[in-house]
């Protein structure tokens, strides 16, 4: 018998046997038994073919074609990383079609892994399998850590290699909420995907979210204003990539109100009202691109009472509300304008209606609603002419 024909008899078997209930133990995975082969040049590059087509088959997600190509790599060459790293994979998925789980393929696909990783502990490719076999799984932070170790022996890896373990680490630090560690990851993904609208995205959040908690004593405002305008730029790359996406295109004008705050707190008024500025023609923009939506007119209400223009803001909160009755931010802020004008019969029904709303339950946290309602009691003893405690209206949002 061959010996391709011994590997996929072996295979078989392996499915079977966890089918049967019987478990691999990745623990007790070694390559001592695997079988060292002699290859001629031809099959030598026949392998190294199949290899890349495996590749490309598993991270285009086609796991069937990936399967059967690494099946073939092994049955000439058993000892091959590569191939062994992708059919953990493949298993991996297979088992993941279950609902639970199949813990047993699950764990046929972690020996797989393991084996892969004991022939070719360097190889980059190995370790990138390795980072999204453990986020498939659910051990993001496991993930990130196996991502961020291959890319220190990432020297000799090919772009595509490089780029996708960056786009990994930077995924599973960003979708652990940890933005600083991420940011390196995307700046370096970008430099070599700079088409990724996707990742731009991540990277202007990333920068947003630090330039809002700068760390250190005193606060550095200056490196803070900077990652600011660098978020507004991520988010304006990813903004021409996807003139649809109007999320990223709001968030360019968040970012250069951001920035325009760091200036204030610096003292420079001049180039906080140049951001302002910015900001405001941005959305004006925006609003006649987008003349449907909600969050555009809100965001213009929101930099306007930034600029001291209540007329202005209020108008463009009732504008947002025009276009979606339940819009937090609009119904928060218009609430608390209209009580500043005394008109607390309007900030009443604004404020109760705001609560009533749907989207409360989950987006306003517990210290607006309790602002709210203690708001709300105190109008309630109020004099008709609006006495004193019913003036100071809750917190209002800059951003929704």
């Amino acid at each position: 018998m061959s010996l391709g024909c011994v590997f996929s008899a072996w295979l078989i078997s392996l499915v079977l046997v966890g089918c049967a209930g019987v478990s691999l133990d990745p623990k007790q995975a070694s390559i001592e038994g695997l079988a060292k082969v002699s290859l001629s040049a031809a099959d030598q590059e026949q392998c190294e073919q199949l290899e890349q087509d495996a590749a490309e088959a598993v991270q285009s997600l086609r796991y069937e074609l990936a399967g059967d190509l690494a099946r073939q790599v092994l049955a000439k060459n058993p000892r091959s990383a590569k191939a062994r790293a992708i059919l953990g994979m493949v298993i991996l998925q297979r088992a993941a079609r279950e609902a639970p789980m199949d813990l047993y393929g699950a764990r046929a696909g972690e020996y797989e892994m393991e084996l892969a990783r004991q022939l070719d502990p360097e190889s980059v490719f190995v370790g990138w399998m390795h980072a999204e076999f453990l986020a498939e799984s659910g051990h993001m932070s496991a993930a990130a850590a196996a991502a961020e170790e291959a890319l220190g022996s990432s020297a000799t890896a090919t772009v595509a290699e490089r780029a996708g373990l960056l786009g990994a680490a930077a995924t599973y630090r960003y979708e652990l909420g940890e933005e600083r560690a991420a940011r390196p990851h995307l700046e370096a993904y970008v430099a070599l995907r700079p088409d990724d609208s996707k990742a731009l995205f991540r990277l202007g959040s990333s920068l947003l979210t630090i330039a809002n908690t700068p760390q250190g004593s005193p606060p550095p405002y200056v490196t803070a204003q900077r990652d600011a305008e660098q978020a507004a730029e991520a988010f304006r790359r990813c903004y021409t990539l996807a003139p649809g996406d109007v999320d990223a295109a709001i968030a360019m004008s968040t970012a250069w109100v951001r920035a325009a705050e760091l200036a204030d707190l610096q003292g420079n008024a001049e180039e906080r009202d140049a951001l302002r500025d910015r900001a405001g023609a941005h959305l004006a923009e925006l609003a006649a691109k987008f003349p449907k939506n909600a969050e555009v007119q809100f965001c213009i209400g929101a930099l306007a009472e930034l600029q001291a223009r209540p007329k202005v803001a209020q108008a463009a909160y009732v504008a947002s509300l025009d276009r979606d009755d339940d819009h937090l931010g609009s119904l928060m802020n218009l609430a608390a304008l209209v009580a500043a004008d005394g008109k607390l019969d309007s900030a009443r029904s604004l404020y109760a209606r705001l609560l009533a709303a749907p989207k409360a339950q989950v987006s306003l946290t517990r210290r607006e609603r309790q602002r709210i309602e203690r708001w709300l009691l105190d109008a309630a003893k109020a004099p008709a002419d609006g006495g004193d405690g019913a003036q100071t209206a809750p917190d209002r949002r800059e951003r929704s």
